[in-house]
């Protein structure tokens, strides 16, 4: 009676490890690139995930300038009110001032914040012109708009320096490996630093008054 086969002698599970060895050995590259593609997809998948929460991260912080900034918008019209009551008469840098809110508030995306920065640039100019009215620095009002809108530039200071903080990791991400890759076959949001034109001290600045 004939010996019965073994299961390994069956299977010849000894020549099929033997020849999957010699596979392995003269393949090796090919498990190389294997485990590199492995690592670059699980990389690029963590980084798009990163880019992702970044990019929420600069919305969100966006959003809490425009809630700010809308306040600002709400104060100019009293602001320029304000002036145009001492200065007896409609000027320049008046216009500019509610043409520039009235700009920012039509304007969306990216060129918003340039609109802002107009906005800025246009009430330096008007509390420049102020300083040829010397009765408005004995004004109450005047002065507590002045002070509201000291205390409006703080928040947009400290918010703004939040948002170009995300912004700035934003963009360091997209400029390294892989976050490259992920930048040039996925469209950028748009998101840029945003520097509004002015300064808290000008704000806080008394009027000069000349005798």
């Amino acid at each position: 009676m004939a010996k019965p086969e073994t299961f390994a002698e069956a299977t010849d599970i000894w020549s099929r490890l033997v020849g999957a060895t010699n596979f392995v050995l003269d393949y090796w590259w090919l498990w190389l690139l294997l485990g590199f593609a492995l690592w670059l997809f699980l990389k690029l998948r963590a980084q798009h995930e990163l880019l992702g929460n970044l990019d929420e991260r600069c919305g969100s912080a966006f959003a809490d300038i425009d809630a700010i900034l809308a306040e600002r918008h709400a104060l100019i019209p009293n602001l320029v009110e304000t002036v145009k009551g001492f200065a007896g008469q409609e000027h320049k840098v008046l216009k500019d001032v509610i043409d520039a809110r009235a700009r920012a508030i039509a304007t969306a995306g990216p060129s918003r914040l340039e609109a802002e920065t107009q906005i800025g640039q246009s009430i330096m100019s008007l509390m420049a012109f102020t300083e040829n009215y010397p009765e408005i620095a004995s004004s109450s009002h005047f002065a507590e708009l002045r002070g509201e809108l000291t205390r409006i530039e703080d928040r947009i200071s400290a918010a703004r320096r939040f948002y170009n903080l995300a912004v700035e990791e934003e963009q360091a991400v997209r400029r390294a490996f892989p976050g490259n890759l992920l930048a040039a076959i996925t469209p950028s949001v748009g998101h840029q630093r945003f520097t509004l034109g002015e300064k808290r001290e000008d704000f806080a600045e008394p009027v000069k008054v000349s005798f």
